[in-house]
Order: structure tokens, then C-alpha cells, then sequence
């Protein structure tokens, strides 16, 4: 009797054993992740299975990673479907309502029987879980594909903000800071940077102007006005004059530069971007890429000022006579006037040079 019980219990303490249910982990590299088919999907976009829920057997979950620009197409969920974002910005429309922006932190219910699509944004990545109901009864219902407009034809909403009104005293004072900057003189631009900070400029609009201008006169000149603009605000500090910060550093993540900044350059030429072809492919991507894509949405300064440090820097170098008509038409293009490009020559002649001023003058008069 004793050897029966003990059997029993053996048996019994086994069972339990391995019916008891245990967690799995699925390693983040052991997924397995397959191209989005074409049929069903625009841009690029890949999948990977996440093991169906065993406890119920009918809740497939799966990882969808979308490239900039890459969403589904019209579909319906016969059950819905759970969507968690994870990574990135993206879009998502309900049929027959506006597209809405989705971010990391946010999850969406597709309700049964919706006509929907969703996927990255235009110049941003996306990634999120989807949860579905597994029926084979009644699979995914792919529809049509979306019928998006093109932003680089779409006349409404322009990318670059546009200058309203006449410069002001603050906008004024990035002339000679850049012009300085471009040329060297340290020495007087130690002394337009005081009068840029009394005027209102920020410690980081200043920066900003070095970093925008590092495109057109290179790293050198850049750094140089770094550390000059890093000279003055340590002697106002000590001489208890506090320079506000201004806006911290700004840039997305998982954004397509290259793209944004064909469409960003198309706004500002008013030519089609993705037409306009440089020397190299190199260059063609560092100044799409960086220069009019990443540098142009950064928050510090406006797509206006921004022009300004530009043309001021190419008045200051000389010798570049095309570009600078270039920019004085883009610059034109964003709302400052041929009457306030004559204020920026003022400025130039006041505080930097009469023969640069006269210089862009011509330039200006030349190129419209």
C-alpha cells in the first residue's frame, strides 16, 4: 500500500509537472523577418511572426517595420486588429476621414469590418505590433491601393515658412555675423556678436548660424565662430551678463533627409528638387541630404533666416557670383523682398565691407 501511494504520488507530481504552463522568450534575433509583398504594400516594409498566443490559439501578433514613405494598402480586418506603435511617426486613415499621425507610445483599435490603411510617415520611419484574431474563415480583406497627393506637386502647405512683414533689428544682425564669419575678422565679429545678443539673438540661433554657414565656407570659418561666440558669452557671464539659450538641439529620428530635402529644395527653388542634378553623386546627396534636408528642418533658425546667413556668407567669400544670385532668388522665393535685400546690403556696407555690399548689389539687380 505505502509503494502504491508513493507511485501515485510520483505520477501525480509529474503530471502536474508538465502540464504547468511556462513563459517563452523569443529573442529578438531569432525573428525572422520577410519582405511585405508588393500586392498589399507601397514602399518597402518587412514582417516578422511572433509565436500565436497557445493559451487561446486564435491571436496572432507580428512585428511590421515600415520604411519612410512605405504604408499598406486599403484593407479590412473581418475581427480588427490591435496596432502598437514602437518605433518612429507614422499615418493611419480610416475610409471616408483625414489621415492622422500616429508616434511611438500610441496604440489604435481597427474596429471589425473598417476600411482602413496605415504606415510610415512621408519622411519618417515607423515600426508597430499588430495583433490580429487568426480565422481562416475570414482572412484580410487587401483592397485597392491609396491614392496619395504628391507633396512635390501639391501646391498647398508649404515645407519653409515664409518671412512676414519687413526684417527686424534681431533678423538684421545675422548679416554681419555670417559676412564676418565667412571672411576671417575675427576681431569684428567678436563685436557683431555682442550687438547680435543685444538685439535679441540667442546663444543657440548664434550657433546656429556657424552650423548652417560650416556648408558655404566650410568647417574652419564655422569653428572659428564657435569659439569666438564661446569668448563672449563666458566674458558677458563674468561680467554678470546672463545670454539666453534659446531653443535646445532639434532632429528627428528615422527621418529620410534625402527625401525631405528634394522636397524642402523644391520649396525654396520652386523647381522640382529630385530634377535638379549637382556634379557628383556625392555631392548630390550631402547637400539634398544634409544641407536642405536635415539643416533646413532643424528649429533654431527659419528657413528666412537661414537664407540670410546664406547669402551673407557667399557676398563675404567672393568669387561666387552664381550661387549668390541663386540664393538671392531663393531668399526672393521665401518673402524678403528686393527692397529688404537692400537693407541686408546696408548692412553689409555699414559693418563689413562697401565693396561686398556693392558687390551683391549688382548681383541682386542682375538676378530677378
Amino acid at each position: 500500500m505505502k509503494l502504491f501511494f508513493q507511485t501515485a504520488l510520483a505520477l501525480l507530481f509529474t503530471t502536474t509537472l508538465q502540464a504547468a504552463p511556462m513563459q517563452t522568450i523569443t529573442r529578438a534575433d531569432t525573428l525572422n523577418f520577410t519582405q511585405a509583398p508588393a500586392a498589399h504594400f507601397s514602399g518597402t516594409a518587412q514582417f516578422a511572426r511572433l509565436p500565436v498566443m497557445p493559451s487561446q490559439g486564435d491571436v496572432a501578433p507580428a512585428i511590421v517595420e515600415f520604411a519612410p514613405g512605405a504604408i499598406t494598402d486599403w484593407h479590412i480586418h473581418p475581427n480588427g486588429q490591435y496596432l502598437l506603435v514602437t518605433e518612429g511617426e507614422g499615418r493611419m486613415q480610416e475610409w471616408g476621414k483625414p489621415v492622422q499621425i500616429i508616434k511611438k507610445g500610441d496604440s489604435v483599435w481597427c474596429p471589425p469590418g473598417v476600411k482602413h490603411w496605415h504606415g510610415a510617415g512621408e519622411h519618417t520611419a515607423m515600426s508597430h505590433i499588430a495583433i490580429s484574431p487568426v480565422d481562416k474563415d475570414k482572412p484580410v480583406i487587401w483592397l485597392e491601393k491609396v491614392a496619395l497627393p504628391d507633396s512635390q506637386t501639391q501646391a498647398a502647405a508649404p515645407l519653409l515658412a515664409r518671412q512676414q512683414g519687413p526684417l527686424s533689428a534681431k533678423q538684421l544682425a545675422i548679416v554681419p555675423i555670417a559676412a564676418l564669419s565667412a571672411s576671417g575678422d575675427l576681431a569684428q565679429l567678436k563685436a557683431t556678436i555682442i550687438s547680435g545678443l543685444d538685439n535679441g539673438l540667442t546663444i543657440s540661433e548664434i550657433q546656429e548660424i556657424f552650423t548652417h554657414q560650416y556648408a558655404y565656407a566650410g568647417f574652419p570659418r564655422a569653428l572659428n565662430g564657435l569659439l569666438t561666440l564661446q569668448a563672449v558669452v563666458k566674458e558677458r557671464s563674468e561680467q554678470g551678463i546672463q545670454a539666453h539659450l534659446g531653443l535646445p538641439d532639434s532632429g528627428g529620428e528615422n527621418i529620410d533627409y534625402y527625401r525631405l530635402g528634394q522636397n524642402q529644395l523644391s520649396d525654396l527653388s520652386g523647381r522640382n528638387g529630385s530634377d535638379i542634378l549637382f556634379n557628383a553623386p556625392g555631392i548630390d546627396y550631402a547637400l539634398k541630404a544634409h544641407l536642405f534636408g536635415y539643416l533646413f528642418s532643424r528649429q533654431q533658425l527659419s528657413a528666412p533666416n537661414r537664407q540670410l546667413v546664406t547669402v551673407s556668407t557667399l557676398a563675404a567669400l567672393g568669387n561666387v557670383n552664381p550661387q549668390l544670385a541663386s540664393h538671392l532668388r531663393n531668399t526672393q522665393n521665401l518673402g524678403v523682398d528686393k527692397a529688404q535685400l537692400e537693407r541686408v546690403a546696408a548692412v553689409l556696407e555699414q559693418n563689413v565691407s562697401p565693396a561686398i555690399a556693392d558687390n551683391m548689389r549688382k548681383v541682386l539687380n542682375e538676378s530677378r
